[in-house]
């Protein structure tokens, strides 16, 4: 695979034109509205004055969301093309939304540590020892919550998969994971999920875990809306 996930980014034309290539269609506009919904219910038991580290931030889309609901966010990305699009658009959250260029593999003794992590549209772009690796430098920055995002790699979805290739619709992402590479992949970064949410079930593969340190829950929660 030629394409470089680390460096893709790092172009100012790419940044800049990133939104609206995946967010300006009608199923664009869907997915974002119900993507952010969800982040919205992933926190929605935190207090509204915590701080959340946001790795990788991208664009600030997300990010966007959590300052509308009272928190403040530090933003970490391994592009500053990217921070530099995030940081125009929330310049009028500038007293609550700081920035950093990091790379998330290299955060396990970065100084300062976090309420709550969020990790979004990043991790099934690497195979799964670089999601532990990428993983565990996110959750090193939370001092409790880690939120994560995923695609779920089911024999449905792979039916799905395999119907999409043979219509020749937009590849798949290149490593979705299983209940028990998704489990792998918390136990490993130290976490334990406590509730998960899924979005569209029938047509995405899209996950989202909300996960904690050090905390054993009886049973898994799951949501679908």
């Amino acid at each position: 695979m030629d394409w470089n996930p680390e460096q893709h980014y790092k172009n100012q034309t790419i940044a800049g034109e990133y939104d609206k290539k995946r967010f300006s269609s009608i199923a664009g506009r869907v997915f974002n509205y119900l993507e952010k919904r969800i982040i919205t219910k992933c926190f929605g038991e935190l207090p509204k004055d915590k701080i959340i580290v946001d790795v990788p931030c991208g664009t600030g889309r997300l990010a966007e969301i959590l300052l509308e609901q009272g928190y403040k966010v530090h933003a970490i990305d391994i592009s500053d093309e990217m921070l530099t699009i995030a940081r125009q658009r929330l310049a009028k959250y500038s007293d609550h939304f700081t920035t950093e260029v990091g790379d998330a593999k290299q955060l396990d003794q970065h100084p300062v540590q976090y309420d709550a992590a969020l990790c979004a549209r990043v991790l099934m772009h690497f195979p799964l020892e670089q999601q532990i690796h990428f993983l565990r430098g996110v959750s090193s920055l939370s001092n409790g919550l880690v939120v994560i995002n995923h695609s779920l790699n089911s024999r449905y979805q792979r039916f799905r998969r395999l119907i999409k290739k043979l219509l020749k619709h937009q590849a798949s992402v290149n490593y979705p994971v299983t209940d028990e590479e998704l489990n792998t992949l918390l136990s490993s970064a130290g976490l334990k999920e406590i509730k998960r949410y899924r979005m569209l079930p029938i047509i995405s593969e899209a996950i989202y875990v909300v996960a904690s340190k050090g905390v054993i829950s009886d049973d898994n929660h799951h949501h679908e809306i």
